[in-house]
């Protein structure tokens, strides 16, 4: 019985004739899901899942998440179909909540075909209602990366003046589903700007978007005046070091409004 089953467990290596198919030890890079009953779609990228084989050939699967903390199976079962190798079992995870560190049960499932081509679940039933953390090989999708809330500082210029700073600014961007981004930027001092579907992509090491839209603007007290606009931003994968420029030609000479990350530099009275 125990040859049958590491004969069984062998097959993510081996098809029926011998030949190799699917080598499910490895490092696997790529980004994670994280869904709840209080929120969905929560990204963590650059995160890494460590599998290796064991002696009777399951596997025993190590994820540390800085943002999730430490998952551990030890004996995941293997089975093989056509080229795609599943892996399932079950474990325990450390988990840091409201600033302390408890163990919760969880469950692991994965379908691998490469290095480079895996999705993995890791569920932990205990966890805020029940919580999916969803891995998944490859870039984080420039979209989701993308999406949130950023705050900070806006800078205007145009003909007219140059550094008019103003604090307690903020522009959410949401994720349309379709690899676009809806951008909103809602200023008691310049107006709303809206962008329904911006593109998003990644550049480098860097998360970008642009779009185009119009923002109505009352000038010297008079009614409010539809102009186009364009958008362009770009983030860190941390989403702490960013720069989101709303540009309207056609007011005061050409005004530029740009949200930083952090609070106004001080200025000379």
């Amino acid at each position: 019985m125990m040859l049958s089953v590491a004969a069984l467990m062998m097959g993510c290596d081996k098809d029926e004739n011998g030949s190799k198919t699917v080598d499910f030890a490895g490092s696997y890079n790529g980004y994670t899901l994280a869904s709840c009953d209080y929120f969905q779609n929560r990204i963590s990228p650059d995160e890494t899942v460590v599998i290796t084989k064991n002696t009777d050939g399951s596997a025993s699967v190590s994820f540390t998440s800085a943002m999730w903390g430490t998952f551990t199976i030890t004996d995941a079962q293997a089975s093989i179909s056509g080229n795609v190798c599943s892996l399932s079992g079950s474990g325990q995870t450390q988990m840091g909540m409201g600033g302390s560190t408890s163990t919760y049960k969880c469950t692991f499932t994965a379908e691998i075909k490469s290095q480079t081509d895996a999705r993995m679940e890791f569920k932990i039933p205990a966890v805020m209602g029940g919580m999916t953390l969803t891995f998944q090989t490859g870039d984080a999708p420039a979209d989701l990366l993308l999406a949130g809330t950023y705050e900070g500082y806006t800078d205007a210029d145009c003909a007219m003046f140059h550094d008019r700073y103003t604090d307690g600014e903020s522009v959410k961007l949401t994720a349309n589903g379709d690899g676009s981004v809806k951008v909103v930027f809602e200023s008691d001092l310049w107006g709303t700007f809206t962008v329904e579907s911006a593109t998003a992509t990644k550049e480098g090491e860097e998360y970008v978007f642009t779009g185009s839209g119009s923002v109505a603007m009352g000038m010297g007290g008079g009614p409010a005046t539809d102009y186009d606009f364009t958008v362009s931003g770009s983030t860190n994968a941390a989403k702490d070091d960013y720069s989101i420029v709303f540009k309207v030609p056609a007011v005061m000479g050409g005004l530029t409004i740009t949200l930083l990350p952090g609070t106004a530099p001080a200025t000379e009275e």
